[in-house]
């Protein structure tokens, strides 16, 4: 019985033991196991991208989850979208020098920028089929200064006139208005006969003026006046003294016979969502990102359409200047360059990507390889007014884009002192005359101080630029 005894208990030592020596076995795989997670999460190669469009984000979120799982280069992109305050977050990350690897392109981004060389130049990191496929979208003085290249611009987007169809057919209003005075009638009419329910004529996004008013009363006056953002190429100065008719027209347009109560305090978004829940006759935005915003973001139901800004008297005197879009610039600061190109070439400049973008009809392609492989979205066809037309045409930049340290204007800049002559009381002449002398005196002491430079094109003709 003992070595009965003695043997169980041997065996159950022996037990114990090889379960002791599996349990470290496995602790010791777990271990490792984890270790190696560690090891691999270290490695992996993080690539910052902020972007300020909603219109595409499930596209964009669904093609970089697809790379995330799949590349071979152990890169991950985190994509984080700035829509209310992009300028904002990055003007405080590049103060505090956490700015993201890459960010998409605003003109005012890359204007506040580039001079003091915070972006990375693309040249060096492009192959020959790069620059082949892409070669259209490079141009001097615009994505590309003295030789080297800082975006990639894919799309192209106008500004246009956005309207409901429904809310105008209820006031009897069956085409969209032409001129500026036709605008304000229409707008007029909509909020005395709709406001009771909460329908109005007109809305700006003016809690930013330089946002609202870029898209709208700029290209409306560059069209009725052949001058962009005041600036007359022929005489090389800045003459802001036309826009007193359509700041007297805006007075009206943003006041309470016309417009939404408090469009001072609305951002983009917040405006959208009132638009597509039909509360908001008409306004003016970009063409490349309403479509996306009422198919995915804020879904509506009642039938928009637009049409082309409408200009004081309807006489065209200048051509509008669309912009080149959906570039990316890239942190000259940032240490992971390398990888940041290469998740950028597989998913932002990937021309089945870019194709299938254009096709779902959330930007409008200028790459001749890309439109060779898309499709027309059928919204484009049943809105025209969304494409770039024969009105549109690219515009040289004006003294304070070409170099923002070269205008330094004392006071208000021209965005926030509309602002103030539409929603004050001050004398829109003085104020228009108080603003040309302070933008030329700020241009002149560029010019001599040696920063900046004269800018003046003789034969410069606004319709065609």
């Amino acid at each position: 019985m003992k070595f009965i005894k003695n043997s169980v208990l041997s065996i159950l030592f022996v037990v114990v033991m090889l379960i002791g020596l599996t349990g470290c076995d496995n602790l010791k795989r777990n271990s490792a196991s984890s270790l190696e997670s560690k090891v691999e999460e270290k490695k992996k190669k993080i690539v910052t991208v902020w972007t300020k469009d909603r219109h595409d984000a499930e596209f964009q979120l669904e093609k970089i989850e697809e790379y995330n799982a799949s590349n071979s280069d152990n890169i991950e992109i985190r994509y984080s979208i700035f829509s209310d305050n992009y300028l904002q977050a990055v003007d405080l990350a590049f103060q505090s020098n956490s700015a993201p690897d890459i960010l998409v392109f605003t003109s005012q981004v890359f204007n506040n920028y580039v001079v003091s060389d915070q972006f990375a130049d693309l040249t060096p990191f492009m192959d020959k089929e790069f620059k082949e496929t892409f070669s259209s979208s490079m141009i001097e003085g615009l994505n590309v200064i003295d030789g080297k290249c800082y975006y990639i611009p894919t799309a192209a987007t106008i500004c246009r006139l956005f309207y409901n169809k429904d809310i105008f057919e209820r006031v009897g209003v069956l085409e969209p208005p032409r001129t500026l005075d036709e605008m304000v009638e229409i707008a007029q009419k909509i909020t005395k006969e709709l406001s009771g329910e909460g329908i109005y004529g007109f809305s700006a996004n003016m809690k930013y003026p330089n946002s609202a008013l870029n898209r709208s009363l700029m290209p409306m006056a560059q069209m009725g006046l052949g001058i962009r953002s005041g600036f007359d190429f022929k005489k090389g100065v800045y003459d802001f003294s036309g826009y007193q008719t359509i700041l007297e027209e805006w007075r009206t347009l943003l006041s309470p016979e016309c417009a939404y109560p408090n469009s001072d305090s609305l951002d983009i978004d917040p405006l959208r969502k009132l638009f597509a829940a039909g509360k908001i006759g008409m306004y003016m935005s970009y063409a490349h990102s309403e479509l996306g915003v009422y198919e995915n973001q804020f879904p509506m139901e009642q039938e928009w359409r637009c049409t082309e800004i409408p200009v004081v008297g309807g006489i065209i005197l200048g051509a509008q200047n669309y912009s080149l879009n959906n570039g990316y610039l890239f942190n000259a600061k940032s240490k992971n360059l390398d990888a940041a190109w290469k998740a950028y070439v597989s998913v932002f400049a990937d021309i089945d990507n870019l194709a299938e973008y254009h096709s779902q009809g959330l930007g409008i392609s200028t790459v001749p390889k890309v439109l060779e492989r898309a499709t027309l979205n059928q919204s484009y066809i049943d809105n025209p007014a969304l494409l770039v037309g024969e009105n549109d045409k690219i515009w040289p930049k004006v003294p304070h884009e070409a170099n923002v340290n070269a205008i330094v204007v004392d006071g208000l800049d021209m965005y926030n002192t509309f602002a103030e002559l539409i929603y004050g009381t001050m004398d829109i002449k003085e104020g228009l005359s108080d603003l040309t002398k302070r933008y030329n005196k700020a241009y002149q002491e560029g010019i001599n101080s040696g920063i900046g430079e004269v800018y003046k094109i003789d034969d410069f003709d606004p319709l065609n630029p």
